[in-house]
């Protein structure tokens, strides 16, 4: 008996990762369907409404009309799904919980590539990457009780960062135009891409021809059904013009003004244009004596991010996701801003609870105030890490 038993402990602690993992994968699964009936407004007003006409027009044919205002990739996904012809809340969301799994494991990737082979931590940090991605309240929410498709473009985000660290600049700049495909609000990481071109000297300018590459072959399932190829570029004109607000429940500069877009706007943009254009010539005149690596690259991915939904109008509640997915790497890899991560998680469930539940447990003044402090304590810290060494050797 004693004998079986130490067997068993032996492939116990030789496969405790693995037994674990699956335990863990089938809670984080069980924990999602536990919750699919939850019907958010968004769901209500648009995404069924979108799955029915799509099923009125069979499917794929209905790639030749406008349904909806996402982009051409988002609705031939949601014609994969119809095709199954379930309950329209049940198949929306299963498509974006797809993506959450997706999400983790680009997440485990970046962790793997930028832990050093020789750190024995590396296995560990690659196992809580892809599962505290999962487990994080802000995933969890956004695709199984929301329903909305995150993940889906903040996935190809996490990509675009592997491809950058294995040194594979075109598939960095494929994912990246995968991302953008998908969400407008990709283009915030823009800045910090050219910042990386500018910086690293690692690949040629032609690499950004892979981003309007990815724009035409994801619209061609459109094309083939009479679409424009340029159709992308309506469709996002549309829905930056279409939220006339200073701020749509982000908590960020716009709660201590007026909420006049017509006057605050256009200021707002300039004052963002501003802070990143100095910046970054700070960064790429001074950053000359010290090598831009993957530590620069991801820090000034997440300052130039929450820079943007800080400053710019019109910025959404659910803005801040990427930026909060990659705190939560900078903390994992480079074992520093633990508490920044937690915060940004926070002040992102605060800024979810009023529109989902109807319920603000902390006025958003409040959580405004906390953001911008927690901005600002980003700001010093990547600035310190990263410029300072520079200015001092200048």
């Amino acid at each position: 008996m004693k004998q079986t038993e130490n067997k068993l402990l032996s492939f116990l602690e030789k496969n405790l990762l693995w037994i674990a993992g699956a335990i863990l994968l089938y809670l984080s699964f069980y924990a999602r369907k536990n919750v699919l009936y939850f019907l958010s407004g968004d769901m209500k007003a648009y995404l069924i409404s979108w799955y029915y006409q799509i099923l009125d027009h069979h499917g794929f044919p209905s790639l030749a009309y406008r349904i909806g205002n996402y982009n051409i990739p988002y609705h031939f996904l949601m014609c994969v799904v119809a095709q199954f012809r379930g309950e329209a809340v049940y198949l929306i969301k299963y498509l974006s919980i797809f993506f959450d799994y997706v999400l983790a494991l680009a997440c485990a990737l970046v962790v793997r590539a930028a832990v050093p082979v020789h750190r024995k931590d590396r296995n560990l940090l690659t196992f809580a990457a892809f599962f505290l991605t999962l487990a994080l309240p802000t995933v969890f929410i956004n695709s199984a009780i929301w329903g909305q498709c995150d993940a889906i473009f903040t996935s190809f985000l996490i990509l675009s960062i592997w491809g950058f660290i294995k040194d594979k600049p075109a598939l960095g700049m494929i994912f990246y135009g995968l991302s953008l495909c998908f969400k407008l609000q990709a283009i915030l990481l823009f800045p910090a891409v050219l910042l990386y071109y500018f910086c690293s000297k690692k690949f040629s300018l032609l690499h950004f021809l892979w981003i309007p590459a990815m724009m035409a072959i994801t619209s061609l399932p459109g094309v083939y059904y009479g679409r424009s190829i340029f159709d992308f570029w309506q469709i996002y004109k549309e829905q930056a013009e279409m939220y006339p607000y200073l701020t749509m429940d982000y908590p960020n500069i716009y709660y201590f003004v007026p909420n006049d877009y017509r006057l605050f706007s256009v200021p707002g943009i300039i004052l963002t244009f501003s802070i990143l254009l100095i910046s970054y010539c700070l960064i790429i005149v001074y950053g000359q004596k010290k090598p831009y690596i993957f530590k620069d690259y991801l820090s000034f991915a997440i300052w130039t991010g929450y820079t943007c939904i800080v400053f710019l109008p019109a910025m959404h509640d659910r803005y801040g996701f990427p930026v909060e997915i990659m705190l939560v790497l900078y903390a994992l890899i480079f074992k520093e801003m633990y508490f920044e991560a937690a915060a940004s998680i926070l002040i992102a469930i605060l800024s979810y609870v009023p529109f989902l539940l109807d319920y603000t447990p902390i006025p958003m003044v409040y959580v405004a105030v906390a953001n911008l402090i927690l901005y600002a304590t980003v700001t010093y810290k990547i600035w310190n890490g990263s410029l300072s060494q520079r200015l001092e050797k200048k």
